[in-house]
């Protein structure tokens, strides 16, 4: 018996729609890097570049609302892929996606609220982006609860 987790495959259009949002959160994070190569370096405001920058910081900031509406449709995809009757059973996919959405729609968030503190807002305030670190705690939940289902469902006949 093997203990690999095999990359999972979507079976529904929730799942398709959790992991296109998961994606997505995933290259704004690849943006954050490639922005902050741009600008020489300079990854936070208060910082200063290590390096003559191509551009000036923040070269194109990801926009609080783009995270948030990403949260959305996360939080509504789990929820989807947690109501669902044929639930999987393969409690190691759901887990995955449980991980998934702890780090790339919870706590991404956070740092970019961090990142762009003061980028569009009052000086001294985080970005707007933290929001959606609180909706990400729906589908979180949403998830735990399909990773629960899942366990329970792998010891049924």
């Amino acid at each position: 018996m093997s203990i690999a987790i095999r990359p999972a495959r979507a079976r529904d259009r929730w799942e398709r729609a959790f992991r296109f949002t998961a994606m997505a959160a995933a290259a704004q994070l690849g943006w954050v890097f490639v922005m902050g190569l741009l600008a020489g370096g300079q990854f936070l405001a208060d910082a200063w570049p290590k390096w003559e920058p191509l551009a000036e910081w923040p070269v194109v900031p990801v926009p609080a609302w783009l995270t948030i509406a990403i949260g959305v449709v996360a939080a509504v995809a789990a929820v989807g892929m947690a109501v669902r009757r044929d639930a999987t059973r393969e409690v190691g996919v759901a887990f995955q996606d449980l991980m998934i959405g702890a780090l790339l729609l919870g706590l991404l968030p956070l740092g970019l609220a961090n990142v762009y503190a003061g980028v569009g807002v009052p000086e001294g305030e985080l970005g707007r982006h933290w929001i959606a670190a609180l909706v990400a705690l729906i589908a979180l939940a949403a998830l735990v609860v399909r990773v629960g289902r899942a366990a329970r469902g792998g010891r049924r006949p």
